[in-house]
């Protein structure tokens, strides 16, 4: 017993002399790749006081926009949470991220990310569009702004400087197709408003007046 007692004595001493809390921390919380301000917000006040690690994991477990975190504990300089924040390619149906491995994640009102692709189309027909967005066909500064899906014309690509219809059904002819007629219009310095590829037949090119 007087063992015991001289050991959890010297114990006390040494955290004492150091004053390091027994039950607590203060973390210091870093982001990486964040453009959310509000998720942001969200985790310093859930966090800012709170100690226990298990809770910190649970919470940050639960938020999908973090791909991964990393907590370390310190006990001569403060101790710090890293949150790496997942990087969307698209927003879907101008409420949520995608990000390159398919995690949909929720989009608040202040979210901030410029020169992001567009995506508005049911859930069922996002894995149709998935892989040709991880691909984009893009010719010099002509970029793809974004992609909408409506029942009566199908898939509607609208690019900087003219719309491409794909109609409802999509496949690697169809994209082929938009990819060459991008080149040839291209190099012929032609500058349709609306590339046509719904029928079998052919491209059908409108200009306007």
């Amino acid at each position: 017993m007087k063992s015991l007692n001289k050991k959890l004595k010297h114990l006390f001493i040494f955290f004492t002399l150091f004053n390091i809390p027994l039950h607590s921390a203060e973390f210091e919380i870093n982001f990486i790749n964040a453009f959310d301000e509000s998720s942001i917000s969200e985790v310093i006040q859930e966090l800012k006081y709170e100690n226990n690690i298990k809770k910190i994991k649970i919470f940050l477990d639960k938020k999908k926009w973090i791909e991964r975190y990393e907590i370390k504990r310190n006990f001569f300089k403060p101790s710090s949470i890293n949150i790496f924040s997942r990087k969307p390619i698209f927003i879907w149906n101008n409420n949520s991220f995608v990000d390159k491995e398919f995690v949909i994640f929720q989009k608040s009102e202040n979210s901030t990310f410029d020169s992001i692709l567009s995506i508005n189309c049911p859930r069922s027909l996002l894995d149709d569009i998935f892989y040709f967005v991880q691909n984009p066909i893009e010719i010099s500064e002509n970029s793809l702004v974004s992609i909408d899906y409506n029942s009566v014309e199908g898939w509607v690509f609208q690019y900087e400087q003219f719309q491409a219809k794909l109609g409802k059904n999509l496949d690697n002819y169809k994209f082929e197709n938009l990819s060459k007629t991008m080149e040839y219009l291209y190099a012929k310095r032609k500058n349709p408003s609306i590339v046509d590829l719904r029928s079998n037949a052919g491209v059908a090119l409108k200009y306007d007046k």
